[in-house]
């Protein structure tokens, strides 16, 4: 049995070992206990070593076998045929008591792409934002090409800005003249800011063909007092492009390895731009994969449109050129200083962008993908299944070949749960979990959802653990594995098929993923205090005859403007009799003197003398004008009557120079002067 250990004891065996000065590998040495890996059954060809062409003799020898991703290979070289034991687990027989040799494991850690990288560039996913004003007077300064078209908008003096956004200017002319009169030409000039959507940068790589590098671990195991105990190990690492990798695997130097790849990997990384996620130290996400730019490319539909210059700062890839082509704005109403705005262009927010899954996700065989290096030229794939390569042990010393013997570990399954899944990228997969499983497990894949139907796919998988447990694996499926549930079976390699586990497993397909973002007109108003204003121009205009006529290309353009000038000198004689025959009497003798009541201090008096209603006061007035009327005629009558009587009483005057002063009827001279 395995030791267990409690919680306080490991703790003061690390507090033990940090007071002593031992080196770290002997303070955790026996805390942990070794253990070799699961041994898998493997069909071992032995083959005759070639002679040395110095020597008349041929030493060692030279076993072949094929070995699979995270499989091991285990032999034992005895000394003594009589001493051989078939004890893997730790569990000795009786005539393994004098057993001197070592278990020898082999194990296929790693398959993995080594890509360089040629190109990369860092890049944003642009936050836009578009800022317009409309100008209906077109000879107006505060909207023209010489600003707004081609160009870059102006630094911004506020030190609150952000040093990130980037800016640039686009014109429109000739715009609807919805708000503005018939005969002008709007314009539309736009400030389109952009800046990095919540600060993230990734960076853009450009992956070529790989190298491919398999990673053994070589390791020598001692069963000792019932427990093992690792006596060597190494890690190698080959190449399998070129040819025969020859490397030796113990200290000793006595037993070798050669690898043999027998032709490119099961799956590879196409050439192409990839891309990963970057934090703000510098370190790299997993890779992505996206339509993206190459550094030398301009496509807005793709990613890297928007990048980071050495400087630090985001800018749109010639942008002051490219802007008019992929900013589109048209007026909704001028006056109002409403627009509509869109981008022509991918990858950008808000609401036009979708961060694809990483590849370790999308690509079942796929286990990693990085960038390696802080200098980002290389990148690693790591492959999570592959095919399998061959293998050659050599031993240089004159080993009996009955003398090697090759193990392998018992296989188990408790019982197992899963679904066949087609996923959106119509990868057709078996998500696989046992339980209390090791070894190696042979599947098999029915027709039907009946146990005894026929078998139409079978399929082998591997649990590495040396002791039972639970593990989920992804099996990929051959397309005739159609619709619909049906019978998966699984067994142990050692067990028979008639103890197979057999289970009904249900079937779920996913819709095709298609990332289809559809661009969409954004309604906006604009702030323009200083537009179209009222100026002293702009009145003349208007009063110019020759603005009226301007525009009349037919007969039926001068009717309508004779029928408009018409319509409106009618309109200004029916505003003139409207104002001098009903507006102007009715404010005399009625809005006036109520307007005088309204006003007078003493409200009872002058009601009752002045206000006491309309009738009384005009009949009052009437009475007063009629009786100073014949006052003033009675007046006049009685003079004229003196007069006559006077006229007749008095001599005759002197015909002399002298001025007559005063009353007609007073007969006497004032003054009297000859000359």
């Amino acid at each position: 049995m395995r030791p267990e250990w409690s919680p306080h004891f490991i703790i003061l065996l690390l507090i033990v070992a940090a007071t002593n000065g031992f080196p770290l590998e002997e303070k955790f040495d026996g805390l942990f206990r070794a253990e070799p890996p699961h041994c898998s059954k493997t069909p071992i060809v032995r083959a005759q070593t070639s002679q040395n062409a110095m020597s008349s003799m041929a030493r060692g020898m030279q076993m072949q076998f094929s070995i699979g991703l995270h499989t091991a290979v285990c032999f034992r070289l005895f000394e003594d045929t009589r001493l051989a034991s078939s004890s893997m687990n730790g569990v000795e027989e009786e005539d393994a008591g004098n057993q001197t040799s070592l278990l020898h494991t082999i194990r296929l850690e790693k398959l993995e792409h080594h890509h360089p990288i040629t190109q990369r560039y860092t890049f944003g996913i642009p936050e836009v934002h578009a800022s317009c004003i409309c100008e209906c007077d077109a000879t107006a300064s505060t909207c023209t090409a010489e600003s707004h078209q081609f160009t870059a908008c102006p630094e911004s003096s506020d030190p609150k800005s952000d040093e990130s956004t980037s800016c640039y200017r686009t014109f429109f002319p000739n715009q609807t003249p919805i708000g503005c009169s018939e005969d002008d030409s709007p314009k539309l000039c736009c400030d389109v800011r952009f800046k990095p959507y919540r600060n993230m940068t990734f960076l853009a790589v450009k992956l070529e063909q790989p190298t491919t590098y398999a990673t053994f671990v070589y390791a020598a195991y001692d069963f000792v007092n019932g427990y093992w105990v690792e006596k060597d190990k190494t890690t190698i690492r080959s190449q399998l492009d070129g040819g025969t990798q020859d490397r030796h695997l113990d200290s000793q130097r006595r037993i070798s390895l050669a690898v043999t790849a027998g032709g490119r990997a099961s799956h590879q990384l196409e050439t192409g731009m990839y891309f990963s996620r970057t934090s703000n130290g510098g370190e790299t996400e997993e890779l992505r994969m996206q339509p993206l730019n190459e550094i030398t490319d301009n496509n807005f539909d793709r990613l890297g449109w928007y990048r980071m210059d050495d400087t630090g700062h985001f800018h749109v890839n010639n942008g002051v050129v490219k802007m008019d082509d992929i900013h589109k704005a048209k007026v909704k109403n001028c006056k109002e200083q409403t627009y509509r705005s869109i981008l022509a262009a991918n990858n950008y927010m808000p609401n036009h962008f979708n961060l694809t899954k990483p590849l370790e996700v999308i690509k079942p065989w796929i286990q990693s993908a990085r960038i390696f290096d802080s200098s980002s030229r290389q990148a690693i794939v790591t492959h999570a299944e592959g095919t399998n390569l061959q293998i050659s042990i050599h031993l240089d010393d004159d080993v009996d070949s009955q003398n090697l013997v090759f193990f392998h570990n018992a296989s188990r399954i408790r019982d197992f749960s899963g679904s066949i899944i087609v996923d959106s990228k119509s990868n057709r997969l078996f998500n696989l979990t046992v339980y209390d499983a090791s070894g190696k497990i042979d599947g098999s894949v029915k027709m039907s959802t009946g146990f005894g139907s026929d078998t139409i796919h079978s399929f082998t998988a591997y649990v590495s653990n040396l002791h039972a447990a639970n593990r989920s694996m992804i099996i990929p499926l051959p397309a005739i594995v159609g619709p619909g549930s049906r019978t998966i079976c699984l067994r142990a390699d050692s067990m028979a098929d008639i103890d197979s586990i057999c289970k009904v497993i249900e079937y779920f397909e996913s819709p095709l993923e298609i990332d289809l973002v559809e661009g969409k007109w954004h309604e906006m108003i604009g702030t323009c205090p200083t537009c179209n204003q009222v100026t002293f121009n702009g009145m003349m205009k208007f009063l110019n005859p020759a603005h009226w006529v301007k525009g009349i290309s037919s007969l039926g353009d001068g009717v309508m403007v004779v029928t408009d000038i018409v319509v409106y000198f009618l309109v200004l004689v029916i505003l003139y009799l409207l104002i001098t025959k009903i507006i102007i009497p009715v404010t005399v003798k009625v809005i006036i003197p109520l307007c005088e009541c309204w006003i007078c201090p003493c409200f009872a008096v002058c009601c009752r003398g002045v206000c006491g209603g309309s009738s009384s006061s005009s009949k009052s007035k009437k009475k007063s004008s009629e009786k100073r009327r014949k006052e003033r005629e009675e007046r006049r009558s009685d003079r004229k009557e003196k007069r006559d009587r006077s006229r007749s009483a008095s001599p005759e005057r002197h015909e002399t120079l002298a001025r007559f002063y005063g009353d007609p009827s007073e007969d006497y001279y004032r003054d009297s002067r000859y000359i």
